[in-house]
């Protein structure tokens, strides 16, 4: 008698262990602890002036494994779970998915002895395997998050090769970067734009609460293309009045959404959380128009950070950590690691932002931020394995908790 897909597929998930059972399971656990490795790592050599990793300079080879090494893990261990419970096809596990977590990996390792061709074409190679395997589920049914995925991945492999060609002119690196960082915010207004008020009208409906979240509408749709065209000039010119006038506009088109989502209303944690990782868009926004007028004295960086370190490191924590608690077996010593986590990463992104105001003691921020932010990945890290040790007894996929 043949065995139906589903329990083919748990069997497979069982042979494979806990670990390759479930997409987010190793790409969340490598992220957390690629995060509390490189960051330290790119500390030591800051303050040590150490001068080239893998054939870029430190400073450029920071920035590409943050932008193109950490934030691709991070989706793609969150779109290659939530994926397939939108497109009916069980999600990838036991050996297909430990070969693509081998591939992330070896795009983090071997371009730092290969050659620098060789090395810059095992690194784009994640990206654009992950936007063949959403091509996959995209062909069962165009689902939201797919399309989400097929435009982020292709403009991630193609900003990685960029920057990594780009690696030995200072402004060409920086601006692929920002392009990076540009892509991962719009992702976050169209994700956690639904995302966040989803887990709040969930929360505030169940415990009989009236005033819950807009529903998603007109509004949101304009401040997605808002976004879109306020990061344009940002990523081109950040210093330009071009970039300072739509930085300002989306400043307060993102705080007036957030302000629709009713946060405050929220006494559960993390998913109060959620709601601090999508202010630091309110804030990146708010640097950026900040940073145009030189009298102000706000560095050019400033926004890069609170998108990069605030929006992108916050709101990826508490999803990982709620992903991880509802999909595996959540118990109070880990969901107490986790919170302890997020604190620690949202204190680093603060001081990391925070330093160039302390001239005198930019370096100790620079060092403390960087820490603190490392260590909270660390602790997720520490606290995933118990979490995720226990498979879910229902092989069916089913959709994540809260998503639209």
């Amino acid at each position: 008698m043949t065995p139906s897909p589903h329990l083919a597929a748990r069997r497979t998930r069982q042979d494979a262990g806990w670990l390759f059972s479930a997409s987010f399971r190793p790409f969340f656990l490598g992220a957390a602890i690629f995060a509390a490795l490189a960051v330290p790592a790119w500390a030591v050599m800051f303050t040590s002036g150490f001068g080239e990793v893998g054939g870029m300079p430190a400073l450029v080879w920071h920035s590409h494994e943050m932008v193109f090494g950490f934030l691709p893990a991070l989706f793609a261990g969150y779109l290659l779970t939530t994926t397939p419970n939108w497109s009916g096809h069980l999600p990838a596990s036991g050996r297909p998915l430990a070969a693509l977590f081998s591939l992330w990996v070896a795009g983090r390792i071997l371009p730092l002895v290969l050659p620098f061709i060789l090395g810059s074409i095992v690194d784009i190679a994640f990206p654009v395997t992950v936007a063949a395997c959403l091509a996959r589920e995209g062909r069962a049914r165009s689902a939201q998050q797919t399309r989400h995925g097929l435009m982020l991945f292709p403009l991630l492999a193609v900003l990685s090769g960029l920057h990594r060609v780009a690696s030995g002119d200072p402004e060409w690196a920086a601006m692929t970067a920002r392009g990076g960082v540009a892509v991962a915010v719009l992702m976050i207004a169209a994700v956690g734009g639904r995302l966040v008020p989803s887990f709040t009208r969930n929360l505030l409906t169940g415990r009989g609460e009236e005033r819950v979240p807009e529903p998603y509408g007109r509004f949101d749709v304009a401040v997605l293309i808002l976004t879109l065209i306020g990061l344009l000039p940002w990523v081109l010119s950040p210093m330009s009045l071009p970039a300072c006038l739509f930085a300002a506009i989306c400043c307060f088109a993102h705080a007036a959404r957030l302000l629709r989502w009713r946060g405050w209303l929220l006494r559960q944690v993390p998913v109060v959380f959620l709601h601090v990782g999508y202010l630091w868009v309110v804030v990146g926004f708010g640097l950026a128009a900040l940073a145009a007028e030189p009298l102000l004295l706000v560095p050019p960086d400033a926004a890069l950070h609170a998108f990069s370190a605030g929006a992108i490191g916050g709101m990826a924590i508490v999803v990982m950590v709620q992903l991880s608690l509802t999909r595996g077996a959540g118990h109070r010593p880990a969901s107490r690691l986790c919170l302890i986590a997020i604190l620690l990463i949202d204190s680093g992104a603060v001081l990391r932002v925070a330093a160039p105001v302390d001239g005198a003691r930019y370096l100790e921020w620079l060092v403390a931020g960087a820490a603190l932010w490392s260590l909270g990945f660390a602790l997720f890290a520490l606290a995933h394995a118990p979490i995720t040790s226990a498979i879910r007894s229902s092989s069916a996929p089913t959709r994540a908790s809260g998503s639209d």
